[in-house]
């Protein structure tokens, strides 16, 4: 599958197309190992609203590894700086 993926506006378009192949995140016992380990050796990483979905299109195969990277990137660079 083709994906025409917009510069702006990821966000939403992450939760679209979640939401239009009924995708939603669920964790599973590997990811929540893997949660436990990062957050016991002080190096937690806890994605947000928008990040969730693109992992769990990837987990069910809708999404591929180059497709995560370019999602992610974008929506990060809509992201105001933290200063």
């Amino acid at each position: 599958m083709t994906l025409e993926i917009p510069i702006t506006g990821l966000r939403e378009f992450i939760a679209d197309l979640a939401k239009c192949h009924g995708v939603a995140d669920v964790t599973d016992g590997t990811a929540a190992l893997a949660q436990l380990v990062t957050r016991l050796s002080d190096d937690e990483v806890v994605p947000d609203e928008t990040e969730k979905p693109v992992i769990a299109l990837r987990r069910a195969k809708i999404i591929d590894g180059p497709t995560v990277v370019e999602f992610l990137g974008r929506y990060f660079d809509e992201q105001p700086r933290k200063r």
